[in-house]
């Protein structure tokens, strides 16, 4: 009866380290899903604090463009207005060579005409 004690004893034995390590098995896998838990939740809050950061920029970016979009504006008007300018200039250059073309024919004409007249008060006086 001493062996089958012993036998019994044993199985309890075994058993008893059995469950003992099916225990640690379990605290070991309970700590891994914690601990991948706390992973995905700092990987998640990551994620999260970036888009905001990007959300943020993107806001900052929208601001941006306003303010440029007036400047651009007013930089058109001054465009155009400098382009009206330059427009009235070449109109203002060309009647200024027309009315120059104008005097100059006149007083080539006018000295080609008197010229031997002029010629003759200079050259008796």
């Amino acid at each position: 009866m001493d062996t089958k004690l012993d036998d019994i004893s044993e199985a309890i034995g075994a058993l008893r380290a059995e469950v003992k390590n099916l225990g640690q098995k379990i605290d070991r896998a309970d700590q891994n899903a914690l601990d991948t838990s706390n992973k995905a939740a700092e990987h998640h809050s990551a994620i999260h604090k970036r888009v905001e950061e990007i959300a943020d920029e993107v806001g900052e970016v929208k601001v941006d463009m306003t303010v440029l979009k007036v400047t651009v504006a007013d930089t058109k008007a001054v465009t155009d207005e400098v382009k009206l300018w330059k427009a009235q200039g070449k109109g203002a250059l060309l009647v200024v060579g027309i009315a120059s073309a104008a005097i100059s024919s006149a007083v080539v004409g006018f000295l080609a005409y008197w010229w031997d007249v002029i010629m003759r008060l200079l050259r008796s006086g």
